[in-house]
């Protein structure tokens, strides 16, 4: 069986939360529980400030997407 490649691109945030963490059926958990992955790192959350995040915005722009990657691992590389 061939895993796809993650691409990075720009994701909803609800969409790229529930990714991340498939098991949980609410989107608005899984947004809450990627924010506090985000913010348990200060440096990596103001380096995702600089890049534009604000709570504000429905998506994650192809960089943030990309520092979270590198961060975290794409979607489905791990079992959460």
């Amino acid at each position: 069986m061939t895993k796809e490649k993650f691409m990075i691109r720009a994701y909803g945030k609800s969409e790229y939360a529930m990714m991340l963490f498939p098991h949980i059926d609410d989107p608005k958990v899984a947004q809450a529980k990627l924010l506090r992955w985000i913010k348990k790192d200060k440096q990596f959350h103001q380096s995702l400030v600089g890049m534009g995040l604000s709570s504000h915005d429905k998506d994650y722009s192809p960089e943030q997407v990309r520092a979270m990657v590198e961060k975290f691992g794409a979607p489905g590389e791990y079992e959460v």
